[in-house]
């Protein structure tokens, strides 16, 4: 066989391995939140926020919960891909300023899920919170 054909034809799978990653990359960085989503997330942000002054443990709890699962929803919709909010999280690290931040944030919703007992402090829940509104910020919704 022909070195030049044989070096000819590897070139071109460069090429094309090349070409599908760029359009991939492009892909992903185009896909946005539409006004509507924008809107529905600045509702349910208000919400969490209210859950917050109010104060008391279940509100605590709550507005830390439903933090999360706005930032993974917003997540889902930017087609962001992975099982769960964890791995959707490792899948879009380089989208947020304080990505370690917003993973402590999701294991804090993880431990007021997971473990029946744990109360949390005022400062934990404020911090999360603080977190994840970074973490919309950065996604473009708030």
């Amino acid at each position: 066989m022909n070195p030049e054909i044989v070096l000819g034809f590897f070139g071109l799978v460069i090429i094309a391995v090349g070409t599908m990653l760029a359009i991939d990359r492009h892909r992903r960085r185009v896909r946005f939140i539409p006004a509507e989503e924008k809107a529905y997330a600045h509702v349910r942000w208000h919400e969490v926020e209210k859950m917050v002054q109010k104060g008391g443990p279940s509100n605590l709890q709550q507005a830390v919960v439903e933090g999360d699962k706005l930032v993974d929803h917003c997540l889902k919709h930017l087609g962001i891909p992975g099982d769960s909010m964890g791995e959707r999280l490792r899948n879009s690290k380089d989208r947020f300023t304080d990505y370690d931040g917003l993973w402590k944030a999701h294991k804090v919703r993880n431990q007021v899920v997971h473990e029946s007992r744990k109360e949390l402090l005022s400062f934990e829940t404020k911090q999360a919170i603080g977190r994840f509104k970074q973490a919309l910020t950065d996604l473009g919704v708030l």
